[in-house]
């Protein structure tokens, strides 16, 4: 059922993250034609990469989970909240996203980890069995 919730609250994160990035490409598609020069896609894309960091940044950094770990009672440890740190962890999601179906698998053979956690001490929390 754990994994289950897991794979559930990423697809809803899939979601949101959707929806950030129709939100950015349409302010910034806006402006470009305001501005009268054109929205280069490699531009747009980075925009957007940079706004699902925020995203996630300020999300652990506030509260140690996302809007969508919040909904299904997750939550990750972490050792630091410091800017630094959390952008280098965004930054090793976003790398380790490309090996997805992998990434996932990992939850079972890691203990609630993803591979962007291996060798660090951040796992994912049930806060359901935490708060009971």
């Amino acid at each position: 059922m754990f994994f289950l919730r897991i794979f559930i609250a990423l697809v809803y994160e899939a979601l949101i993250l959707t929806a950030i990035a129709f939100i950015v490409g349409l302010f910034s598609l806006l402006l470009a034609r305001g501005l009268g020069i054109p929205l280069d896609r490699l531009l747009l894309q980075l925009l957007v990469w940079i706004f699902w960091g925020t995203y996630f940044v300020v999300s652990w950094k506030k509260f140690e989970q996302t809007i969508a770990m919040r909904a299904w009672k997750l939550k990750i440890n972490l050792p630091k909240k410091t800017n630094l740190y959390l952008i280098k962890r965004y930054i090793k999601v976003s790398f380790f996203f490309l090996f997805f179906p992998i990434n996932l698998l990992s939850i079972f053979i890691l203990k609630n980890k993803f591979l962007h956690d291996f060798g660090t001490n951040i796992f994912i929390i049930d806060v359901q069995t935490e708060s009971s």
